[in-house]
């Protein structure tokens, strides 16, 4: 296992996996409480559920131009540049006292993330086909391993000194890591396929009509994918959306429901993500070697379990108890939806197909993300209408979870077929 870590973890994969646990270190302390901050900023539970669906909408909107120059122009500069502007964004955390402001933080933040389908084809483009399973494992459960006590410290120092200027604090640190970040992707990270001809010229003035051609491009992009991809990207589509149901709810639950304090939820952090990342590298192989999709499916339909059983947790020891079972499962899900993606898309189509209808990232206890328009769109609508529904049931969105997530790994299982692209 060590020797295929260390094959892997060279190069453009090695700039990457350190970036991330960058993010994992500083970001990922704050972002656990971000609704429990709105609310304590005057907002109520619609409130969560908007704020959270105005930076999924956000991302969706330049999300093509970003998979249309990285396949056009290159992956590198885009990356870089736009890290840059993302890091001036916390800033407005920073120095703003309502929620208002710190909804317009994330649109603005979340706007200028469409380097991500750049960020991901050159991850892909850098791991060896036989690998992926494993490649995709280390790069997430690296950065895990850094950022396993950042949600702990986080709820500490919330305890300790208080929500709004705890996070604040954590929000500052947060914008000169995203400036390290940006540096170190500008220098270090290397162009693996290269592209053809002259390119795109890229101006102020030309966004506007580059937009356009892009999200041209989608539509030709989309017309253009093989059917057996489209019907998994609405499969992953639709989990992106169930779990968007529940994201920001789980904290608020165990807080307000249970009655957890943060620190207390910050250790649930401490102690799946130490078991995410025992498996992690496990998982990655058991990806490689098995049918991915059957992976998936099953590992979809365990979580549901937990997922319901959450509704009857009363104390600490429950609450750990479900975060495990859930965890287990989820740590074979992500390595087996990239997987399977990456096998599907011609790599010359990378880019426009990840920005069109890639995958995602699901952690059934803490959020979907999205690397595609469609997904993307699946996670905006249900982020908007979690906070309705938590409010008309304190309930219902873990029983919609848990049936879904039954459904959905059916389904991958009966119509998902493990094809890989042949270049």
């Amino acid at each position: 296992m060590l020797s295929e870590i260390r094959q892997i973890m060279k190069g453009n994969i090695l700039v990457l996996t350190v970036c991330s646990s960058l993010w994992r270190v500083s970001v990922d302390i704050v972002w656990a409480y971000i609704g429990l901050y709105v609310m304590e900023l005057g907002g109520v539970y619609s409130t969560v559920g908007l704020v959270t669906a105005l930076g999924n909408f956000a991302s969706m909107l330049l999300y093509p131009l970003g998979g249309y120059i990285a396949d056009y122009h290159g992956r590198i500069k885009i990356m870089a540049y736009m890290t840059y502007a993302y890091s001036f964004t916390f800033l407005i955390y920073v120095f703003t006292n309502s929620w208002q402001w710190v909804a317009i933080g994330m649109f603005m933040q979340s706007l200028v993330t469409f380097y991500l389908p750049a960020m991901q084809a050159l991850m892909a483009d850098s791991i060896p086909e036989n690998m992926r399973g494993v490649g995709f494992s280390a790069t997430m459960a690296i950065p895990s391993a850094f950022g396993i006590a950042s949600p702990y410290i986080g709820g500490w120092l919330i305890d300790k000194y208080g929500m709004i200027p705890a996070v604040k604090s954590l929000y500052a640190v947060g914008f000169f890591v995203a400036l390290i970040v940006a540096t170190l992707r500008y220098k270090y990270l290397t162009e693996v396929r290269p592209v053809e001809g002259e390119g795109i010229k890229i101006t102020a003035k030309g966004i506007p009509s580059l937009l356009v051609t892009a999200y041209k491009d989608i539509i030709k992009t989309v017309k253009e994918a093989p059917r057996h991809l489209m019907t998994f990207s609405v499969l992953v589509a639709a989990s992106t959306f169930f779990v968007s149901l529940v994201t920001s709810f789980w904290i608020i639950r165990a807080t307000e429901i249970i009655g957890l304090t943060k620190s207390q939820w910050g250790s649930l952090s401490l102690i799946t993500g130490t078991i995410y990342v025992v498996l992690s590298f496990p998982a990655g192989k058991l990806v490689d070697k098995y049918s991915k999709k059957w992976v998936l499916g099953l590992c979809m339909i365990a979580t549901s379990i937990p997922c319901y059983l959450y509704l009857h947790a009363t104390t600490y020891v429950h609450v750990v108890i479900l975060m495990i079972l859930t965890t287990i499962p989820n740590t074979f899900i992500n390595p087996a939806l990239q997987s399977i993606f990456i096998d599907m898309t011609p790599p010359d189509k990378r880019g426009r197909m990840i920005a069109a209808i890639g995958g995602a990232n699901i952690w059934i206890t803490g959020g979907a993300w999205a690397t595609g328009v469609l997904a993307m769109m699946s996670i905006t609508v249900g982020s908007l209408l979690s906070g309705y529904i938590y409010s008309y049931s304190t309930s219902l969105p873990w029983i919609i979870l848990a049936v879904s997530m039954t459904v959905i790994g059916v389904l991958i299982i009966l119509l998902v077929k493990d094809i890989k692209y042949e270049a």
